[in-house]
């Protein structure tokens, strides 16, 4: 378990998160966006009025952009896995965070926020130009029950230095009654903002953390509110003021998209933090943000899990939602078992998730992170005429591509991508590769030109 705290640290260490001195005359929201947009390293704001807040260290570059580094790099990071470990073990540690199948035992140690004569009006949150008041974002909402604690993911306003106004999911309020007590914390470790996140999608936010894989991950401590990390940078305390609060909110974080949401007002009981504190933030609605990003990622765990169980085999080698499509896009490396196969499994998964409205099936040897030859293999293998596949225009309308917000019905795509399972292979063409093209002396040649510096930008260059 990797402490927030200590995570941005390691972003930083690794070159791929830039500090930023305050006082900013753009919003922060806009300047975190407009990384974001640039494919940028994380940001961290350092102000002086106010707890420090980070940006992008869930997130990462498009994946339509060449980079070294992959879009769940910094999570993966955060999740104790090494940032260049693969796509698949990244899904499966996240789906291990999720209910278990054996209990596991919770580990207990001692608080490093401490209580503060600070309101939540104190610490700052960042407010945009079309905000009423500051947002709160990328929380957690913790809430005890007589089953345990219950986590979710939680955003939403400041509206006075003892009143919040937050969304959560639908099927978290009917697990406390009005006067109950709350808690959110923020700035938890990436795996506790990733099990409250897959919880989410999954619509478990019912499952206690003490039977969920986290609980053996993330070292918890108690709050009037429920169990939380222990080493959470700010915990707010609150009561539930009402659980039917006349809220509404342009903001809505990419969760929303998969589970219903119901408004709550806080009122604020007291506030903990650590000495120096830094809490994450999201550019809630613009693209390659952190929720986005958390989103597509728990959902394509959960999917990846439960298409590789449909069958008792696991044909499925990824699932991917990039968050550059906006998860309106579902692509899946698989083998073809059979012909008629690859229909079986886009239907699947549309009846797993409404998301997206559009299944792209690739071969199984094309890699997620060439997301380039992902993109090349729908055209050079998938000819519109009989492999772009509609539905009746009477599908349930994706609740995530921008271009069907209207709520109508509309038609389902799935695109075969792959060879036919009933090709001889001598009827498949070579991919055209470097390493295929040329012979190995022209490869070396080539090499060896590319590692000599250019002399146009040479230092030695009197220019």
């Amino acid at each position: 378990m990797i402490p927030f705290a200590q995570y941005v640290h390691g972003l930083a260490g690794d070159g791929d998160l830039v500090s930023l001195d305050g006082p900013f005359d753009v919003p922060v929201d806009v300047l975190a966006a407009e990384a974001l947009r640039a494919s940028g390293p994380a940001l961290r704001f350092e102000r002086a009025d106010g707890i420090d807040l980070a940006s992008g260290v869930f997130s990462g570059p498009s994946l339509t952009r060449r980079r070294d580094a992959r879009p769940w790099s910094r999570l993966s990071l955060g999740l104790g896995l090494d940032p260049d470990a693969t796509f698949v073990a990244l899904l499966e540690t996240i789906t291990d965070l999720g209910p278990a199948a054996e209990k596991p035992e919770p580990t207990y140690t001692g608080q490093a926020a401490s209580g503060t004569d600070a309101d939540v009006q104190d610490l700052r949150f960042p407010q945009g130009e079309s905000d009423t008041w500051p947002v709160v974002t990328l929380g957690l909402a913790s809430v005890a029950t007589t089953d345990g604690t219950h986590w979710a993911p939680v955003h939403g306003s400041v509206v006075t230095g003892d009143k919040l106004r937050v969304r959560v999911p639908d099927a978290l309020p009917p697990l406390v009654d009005e006067g109950a007590t709350v808690t959110v914390a923020l700035g938890v470790p990436p795996a506790a903002i990733t099990a409250a996140y897959l919880l989410a999608v999954t619509d478990r936010v019912d499952a206690p953390i003490q039977s969920c894989g986290v609980a053996d991950t993330v070292p918890l401590v108690p709050t009037n509110g429920g169990l939380v990390p222990s080493t959470t940078e700010v915990v707010v305390e609150a009561t539930v003021a009402d659980r039917r609060p006349d809220f509404r909110s342009d903001r809505r974080e990419a969760w929303e998209h998969v589970v219903e949401s119901r408004p709550l007002s806080l009122s604020v009981e007291r506030v903990l933090a650590t000495g120096d504190p830094v809490v994450p933030v999201s550019p809630v609605g613009r693209p390659l943000a952190d929720d986005l990003q958390l989103t597509g990622l728990t959902t394509a765990a959960a999917l990846y899990h439960r298409v590789n169980n449909y069958w008792g085999i696991s044909p499925v080698e990824w699932l991917l939602l990039p968050a550059s499509a906006e998860l309106g896009i579902c692509f899946v490396a698989s083998d073809v078992l059979y012909a008629g196969f690859e229909w079986q499994l886009a239907n699947i998964l549309f009846s797993f998730s409404s998301l997206f409205d559009t299944v792209v099936v690739v071969d199984a040897d094309v890699p997620p992170h060439d997301f380039g030859r992902v993109l090349a293999d729908v055209w050079l293998k998938a000819h519109p005429a009989r492999d772009w596949t509609f539905s009746d225009p009477d599908a349930p309308a994706a609740t995530r591509p921008r271009y069907r917000q209207d709520g109508e019905t509309g038609s389902r795509l799935y695109v075969n991508a792959a060879w036919d399972p009933r090709w001889e292979d001598t009827y498949i063409a070579p991919r055209v590769t470097f390493e295929t093209s040329f012979p190995s002396a022209v490869r070396e040649a080539a090499r060896a030109m590319w590692d000599q510096p250019d002399p146009a930008t040479s230092d030695d260059d009197p220019a």
